[in-house]
Order: structure tokens, then sequence, then C-alpha cells
């Protein structure tokens, strides 16, 4: 059998796991010390397996290119930290998760703590900017009935004990909302489901964030939580007025969220790898793996379904 036989027979995901083995040398100068290339390589390998739709990349070069990216942000292509996505033209990306967000956060040594929430019409909320030692003061009462979101906030407190927050309306979120192609193709009856239907609440905290962690300080040698922050804006068109839906891929339901849920999330980074499994369910929107999802209404869709 000849290399160009072989080569035909491979799958994509063999011939891309074949390449970033290849690429292990090159990940080493990228990548920050506590990950190691073997580890990093080992980890992209199993994100190729993962990944939805990932015999339809054509431009194995944006494959190779996305994964480069995630090793000079210093993320792990885990489904938490970072994921690989393909789009309708068979080009892949890489999309930094929210956790991904927080780790970079995390390693900069310069946040003690961060709390990310919606706020209801029956919560006790008082947003003072003109108050630096405390902005936010937030209380929720699970007893009671919270009402409907109208704003979304996120406040991290640093170490030197200055404070960064963001506050968005239910108005701000959405503009956001409305610019994700998925959103636009969910609307235009493209796909049936997107999280920004199921689960507005997360994505809005999503959103939030990912705008206050533009602002929050990161480490003096590298730079990494800012450059993955603004790789988050390539999920959006922004010439929202004239865009044409973009292709969607097929998204499945995300998990029911109990009373628990509701209460004030602290969301202080924890540093532990965590490899996807097989069954683990993944948003294909983000590509960002969901633990112990409990299915509402699973349509069962397989690979292809979004064309």
């Amino acid at each position: 059998m000849t290399a160009q036989t072989e080569s035909r027979e491979l799958s994509v995901v063999d011939v891309a796991k074949r390449g970033i083995a290849k690429m292990e040398g090159e990940f080493a100068k990228a990548l920050p010390g506590h990950i190691t290339p073997a580890r990093f390589v080992r980890t992209a390998q199993t994100a190729l397996s993962m990944a939805r739709n990932i015999e339809k990349v054509t431009n194995l070069q944006s494959l190779y290119a996305a994964v480069t990216n995630a090793a000079a942000d210093g993320l792990i292509l885990d489904g938490r930290e970072a994921a690989l996505v393909v789009d309708y033209q068979g080009n892949a990306s890489y999309r930094p998760m929210m956790r991904g967000l927080l780790k970079l956060a995390h390693n900069s040594g310069q946040i003690k703590s961060l709390v990310v929430e919606v706020v209801r019409e029956n919560d006790e909320f008082d947003y003072t900017p003109t108050h630096p030692d405390e902005p936010i003061v937030h209380a929720i009462d699970l007893m009671k009935p919270r009402g409907e979101v109208y704003a979304v906030y996120a406040v991290a407190r640093l170490m030197t004990g200055g404070i960064v927050f963001d506050v968005m309306t239910v108005e701000d979120i959405n503009r956001i909302r409305d610019r994700s192609d998925a959103y636009r193709a969910f609307k235009a009856g493209k796909i049936k489901l997107t999280p920004w239907s199921t689960d507005w609440s997360e994505m809005a905290r999503k959103t939030v964030f990912r705008r206050l962690s533009k602002y929050l300080p990161a480490s003096t040698d590298r730079d990494s939580l800012h450059t993955a922050a603004e790789r988050i804006d390539e999920e959006y068109t922004f010439d929202a007025e004239s865009a044409e839906p973009g292709e969607p891929v097929t998204v499945t339901p995300t998990k029911k969220r109990g009373a628990g849920a509701a209460a004030m999330k602290n969301i202080t980074p924890a540093t532990e790898e965590v490899v996807p499994k097989q069954d683990d369910r993944v948003d294909p929107e983000t590509g960002e793996v969901i633990q112990d999802a409990e299915i509402v209404d699973d349509p069962a869709p397989h690979q292809g379904d979004d064309i």
C-alpha cells in the first residue's frame, strides 16, 4: 500500500491526530510551563474525536491553526477550557470556554474571587458604580418567587483589594444574542434549538463575564486572558442588519436548571485537568462539554442534521 493510498483511506480524524503529534515541538514553544506538550497533544487528539462534524473538515490547516492558537493562549482543548468547532464551510476554529477564561484570570495571580449572576425583579439589588468599594449589593430570597430577569452582572475582587465589575440589562444581553449566527439561524427556522432559546440565563452569564474578562488584569509575562477573550468575538456577526444567518450546527438541548442554579454563583476557578469522555454531551454552538446533562425532549440529532 502506497503512502498516498493509505492517506486516502485514513479518516480526517486519523490524519489530524498524526499531524498534531508531529507538531508537539511547535506547541512546546507556545505553551505555558504548567502544561506539558505531551498532555496538550493527548487532549487535543481526544478533542478531535469529540468535535461534532469533524469529518466535514476540508481545511486541515485551519484545524492545525486552531490547535496552535489554543496552545498560545494556554488552554486545553477538553471542551471545558476550550473546544474545537467546525463551521459549515469545513473550517475549524477553537473557542475559549468560560472555565478557560476563569483559568487564565486565576493564573494571572491577581483575581481573588469572581461572581456572575442574573438579577430578578424580586431580588434586592443595588448598583452604585460611584461606590468603588462596593458597587454591587445583591441579596436573593429563595423562599419566594424571584420574578423575571432584568439585569446580569459580573464582579471580580482583585488580590490588590480593587474591584472590576460590569452590569448589563436584558436589552444589552439580547443585542449581543442577536448577533450570534446560531441564534439568527434559529430565528430563521434553520435549527430547532439553540442554547439562547433553552438556557438564556446561562448564556447571559457567559456574555457578561466574557465582556468583563477583557478588562481583568493579566500576568505581566503573558496576555493570554485578553487574547482569548477577543477570540470569542468571532462567534458573532456584528453587521447585524445586512448579514445573512450563518449556517448552523445542530444544537442539543442543555440540562434543566433547578432551584440551586438560582443561587448566587461563586465561580472562582479550579485548575484540575478534566479529560472529556465519549458519553459527555457537547453544546455544538460553542463546543462546551455539558456534564451529567438531563435531556429534555431530546430530538437525538446526528452528524449532518444541520445541512
